[in-house]
């Protein structure tokens, strides 16, 4: 009878029951937690915990926790489990408590494992001792005071605060929408702070050149004070000369819009002239150009001059009319390709009225001395 005792006494106990032994390493174990304490996988209970001690870190002691699982469950535990010391109830007794994560490991627990426990729940008599602790700081009567002075203050006031406290909800639920965009401000504030971290050392040594430029400042006040002065004085002279001239720049201005609209309509040909004498410059020094670098080469011969301008018979026609958009404009570019030279007849030119007589070169050379002698200059007499 002894014996059949014993052995239920030992089946009672889990003895004949595979066990596969665990370790949970924590922070600390926190308050009620006992060695027989159950240990759960996602809510099933698979395992007691068996012993509680304490292992050296680097620089702490931290709980540690033995646990007796059920070796059939070990095969479902991942090896990233999330592990919490978690309380049944507000006073009960704390329980460990394995849960799956979100990206569970494909590695699974084995026989002797470890694991770290991520969360351990707060005793409700820590609170209270941390509360009496707080308690025992405070004055009661300077409370009571504050208390009272608050109650005053507030008296009368119950519509316009909980007014206050109805806006305020409604603050807050405009901004629970916006928490994403404030974390990411926050974030890129973290990055500009990061920034001008780096750029700190330029920053001081910006602010020390500018200690030393104020210094010199304030040493050359006096020269300071006498340059502006001399701008003030500059400004009113200025100021007095503009005022006087200030009709005569806006006559100038009108008789520039003339001269201004006809450059505009001749920009195209302004454009082509300057141009081609970047382009045809290169050919002349060429063609012209002496080997120094300053010198041209000429040839010419001494004729006498042409016959002189007469007016109005000599006048030049202007009634050419074309170019792009009805304004001068550019020609295509002379080569060897394009000759002989396109000619655009237009009416345009000095005129070259017919002289239908054979007469002496004139003026004269008295005629440049005491001027015309006799008769007037025509281009037939």
């Amino acid at each position: 009878m002894v014996v059949v005792g014993v052995l239920f006494s030992f089946q009672f106990r889990g003895a004949f029951t595979p066990r596969a032994e665990l370790t949970v390493v924590s922070s600390r174990a926190g308050l009620v937690v006992d060695p027989g304490s159950k240990v759960t996988f996602n809510g099933v209970e698979i395992g007691r915990v068996t012993g509680i001690g304490t292992v050296a870190t680097d620089d702490s002691q931290q709980a540690r926790l033995s646990l007796d699982v059920d070796p059939r469950y070990l095969g479902l535990i991942p090896a990233n489990v999330v592990t919490d010391i978690n309380a049944s109830t507000v006073f009960g007794n704390k329980y460990i408590a394995f849960s799956s994560p979100a990206d569970p490991a494909a590695q699974r627990l084995s026989d002797g494992g470890v694991v770290v426990a991520s969360s351990v729940t707060t005793e409700f008599n820590t609170v209270f001792e941390t509360v009496t602790a707080l308690a025992e700081q405070v004055d009661p009567i300077k409370l009571n005071q504050t208390l009272s002075t608050t109650a005053q203050a507030l008296t009368g006031l119950g519509d316009r605060f909980g007014g206050s406290l109805t806006d305020g909800n409604a603050i807050l639920d405009d901004l629970n929408p916006r928490m994403p965009r404030l974390r990411e401000d926050v974030t890129n504030l973290a990055d500009l702070a990061d920034v001008y971290a780096d750029a700190s050392q330029d920053l001081w040594d910006g602010l020390d050149g500018a200690v030393v430029t104020a210094r010199a400042l304030n040493d050359r006040r006096a020269d300071v004070d006498a340059a502006l002065l001399a701008s003030i004085g500059f400004a009113n002279t200025g100021g007095d000369a503009f005022e006087r001239a200030g009709p005569y720049f806006v006559r100038v201005a009108e008789d520039l819009g003339p001269t201004a609209k006809l450059l505009d309509d001749y920009r195209g040909m302004i454009f082509c002239t300057v141009r081609n004498y970047h382009d045809v410059a290169p050919e002349i020094q060429r063609t012209l150009g002496g080997d120094n670098g300053f010198s041209l080469r000429s040839a010419g011969a001494p004729t006498g001059a042409g016959n002189p301008y007469i007016y109005p018979d000599n006048l030049p026609r202007v009634n050419a009319r074309g170019g792009p958009g009805g304004r001068p404009g550019c020609w295509q570019k002379i080569t060897r390709e394009l000759w002989p030279m396109p000619y655009l007849v237009m009416d345009t030119g000095y005129s070259i009225a017919p002289y239908n007589h054979l007469e002496i070169g004139q003026p004269f050379a008295i005629d440049y001395v005491w001027g015309r002698q006799f008769g007037e200059l025509t281009i037939n007499p």
